[in-house]
């Protein structure tokens, strides 16, 4: 279906400016668009890549959690298949990067602060602590928001239908 390649080729144009690797990014943008379990060879032929690039891809994407990957009994071939819940997925992805990207900035942030002598009273010292002083502080507040809204699955659940748009209604649906 075109509209589904449409999407798979965006996702992986967008996911590569976010530092992704393109074909995870269109792996992953194919088991969730099309809500089907697929084997391997089913996505290579798809999406036109080589089996060691689709075996390493899905392989990270299982680690993020993702995908899942199973057997049906009696079949040799791995089946992968995204989840369902696609708010849910979003939400463990953000968790994901925070986890990998965010925390270790935080303490990196840390560590330079604690490496400036509180006895070093010089003008690039006091630069120094009050601009990690601002960094932290921004991190701290990015990180009370992001409790609060990814606490836990239900939170996620609450805060994306208070946002979420009410569908408008089509002149077919007006009683009349």
């Amino acid at each position: 279906m075109q509209a589904q390649e449409r999407f798979v080729m965006e996702w992986g144009r967008m996911s590569s400016s976010w530092g992704i690797n393109r074909t995870m990014a269109q792996l992953h943008a194919l088991l969730l668009i099309t809500g089907q379990s697929l084997t391997m060879d089913e996505m290579i032929e798809r999406l036109h890549i080589s089996r060691g690039n689709a075996s390493m891809n899905l392989r990270d994407l299982h680690e993020w959690g993702v995908i899942s990957r199973y057997r049906h009994p009696g079949n040799r071939k791995d089946v992968y298949h995204a989840p369902d819940d696609i708010v849910q997925m979003f939400a463990h992805v953000v968790r994901e990067r925070k986890r990998r990207e965010i925390d270790p900035t935080v303490s990196a942030i840390r560590d330079c602060m604690a490496m400036v002598p509180e006895s070093d009273n010089s003008h690039e010292a006091d630069v120094l602590r009050n601009r990690l002083a601002v960094l932290l502080e921004l991190f701290e507040i990015f990180d009370e928001i992001f409790k609060q809204i990814f606490a836990s699955n239900e939170s996620v659940k609450t805060m994306f239908e208070s946002f979420s748009q009410p569908k408008s209604k089509t002149p077919e649906d007006s009683p009349g």
